[in-house]
């Protein structure tokens, strides 16, 4: 009976409600319209926040009084392209110091030049990458300071279009152009074992020298049409040459073509006779390879991110060794990072473990510690600013603060 009689009440506290509801039908509509609203704004303003807002350089933009005062501070700014990298270096750095020993030494700890010249590091692991986070639409950002949109290269197909030679709109220079017309003199050289880079993301011009580390690249070094230069040429080449004999084809997992691609820049700054470019970029692709293969924090992934290290610190000891260290900004970044498992390794998504990535400078006017926030359009004004080189107006990138000691 008490049953029957609590299923009577509901019966009748619902009919009086729909009576109410009838009753005050416009007041019933306006306040559902309202909290929908409220709902679909709320809904707009996290996407918004998550997918565009999160996206904007807040830093400098540097006077010319400030890029008077560090003009001439440094003759070239060498950049280390790692693809794929995420934000990984910091964890494998919390789990165990010695991981990585010359990121370490020249991102975190800071180090000194062979000449006793100070190089102090500036290291933050929540950079933020652009949306989507696709390797043509990073770099491309990177290169040339604004986000997608603008610069065109845009859509599912980005890497296939870039690598076929598509262009960024010219309203938006990438740093190389940008430091190419402020100093005639100067010259750049691109070092990739991703071919995109050289292909679509650099213009190109007579000044600006770009090598692609492809399979064909290693066939001619076993061949002997092409000698590899400077220290560790002769190991490096001996190794390309027992890989290709044992497998029968170059290096299918990339660590012998990043090895390449280092080993290009080495020989071209360090050999008898060595252009002095002012602009030196590579892009590495290993660890990006193994974060496709296995995913994110694999020990796959893990190792490559570890060769890397091993490339690094082989080419800063070069450099150093052959007077310029002191004199160079050191720049180690990367255009996203990869999922956890293998069944759902890439990217493109905006999870954290996609978005966060690695940005680290090192130089004698880097300002020691942990940077401002950093956006992937903040590369080219950073570069730009290192060399003493005004901004393009078009760019929407910013120079981080508390990056360098002379911006206050």
């Amino acid at each position: 009976m008490e049953e029957i009689k609590e299923q009577e009440e509901k019966k009748c506290f619902l009919r009086r409600l729909a009576e109410k509801i009838k009753a005050n039908k416009g007041k019933t509509i306006a306040i559902a319209v309202t909290a929908f609203v409220l709902i679909c704004a709320i809904v707009t303003l996290c996407c918004l926040n998550a997918y565009v807002f999160n996206r904007f350089a807040t830093g400098y933009v540097p006077t010319d009084a400030d890029l008077a005062a560090v003009s001439g501070q440094y003759k070239r700014v060498v950049i280390i392209g790692v693809d794929g990298t995420g934000a990984y270096p910091g964890e494998m750095l919390d789990d165990d110091e010695g991981s990585l020993p010359n990121f370490k030494k020249l991102f975190v700890d800071g180090t000194t030049a062979k000449n006793g010249t100070k190089l102090s590091g500036s290291v933050t692991y929540s950079g933020v990458a652009v949306y989507p986070t696709i390797s043509a639409q990073n770099w491309t950002s990177m290169f040339h300071g604004v986000r997608p949109p603008y610069h065109g290269i845009t859509g599912s197909s980005s890497n296939k279009d870039l690598d076929a030679g598509k262009l960024p709109d010219a309203k938006y220079p990438s740093f190389v152009k940008v430091v190419l017309d402020a100093h005639p003199e100067a010259k750049a050289i691109s070092s990739c074992t991703w071919s995109a880079i050289n292909n679509g993301a650099i213009e190109d011009s007579p000044r600006v020298t770009k090598l692609n580390t492809d399979c064909s690249a290693l066939t001619d070094i076993v061949s002997g049409e092409e000698v590899l230069k400077g220290k560790g040429a002769a190991e490096l080449t001996a190794e390309i040459r027992e890989v290709t004999a044992v497998d029968g084809f170059a290096d299918p997992d990339n660590h012998l073509r990043d090895a390449v691609t280092v080993q290009r820049i080495i020989g071209a700054m360090t050999a008898d006779g060595a252009e002095d470019y002012e602009i030196v970029y590579m892009h590495l692709n290993q660890v990006d390879s193994a974060g496709h293969s296995y995913g994110y924090n694999k020990h796959a992934y893990a190792l490559a991110v570890s060769r890397v290290d091993n490339l690094l610190g082989k080419l800063y000891e070069a450099l150093d060794e052959a007077g310029k260290a002191d004199d160079t900004l050191f720049i180690y970044c990367t255009d996203h990072g990869h999922r956890y498992l293998r069944r759902t390794t890439g990217h493109g998504g905006n999870s954290d473990v996609e978005i966060n990535v690695t940005f680290a400078v090192s130089g004698k006017t880097v300002k020691a510690g942990n940077m401002g926030k950093y956006v992937n359009t903040d590369l080219a004004p950073i570069v730009a600013y290192a060399l003493g080189v005004k901004a393009a107006e078009t760019w929407q990138g910013r120079v981080p603060f508390d990056l360098f000691s002379a911006l206050k």
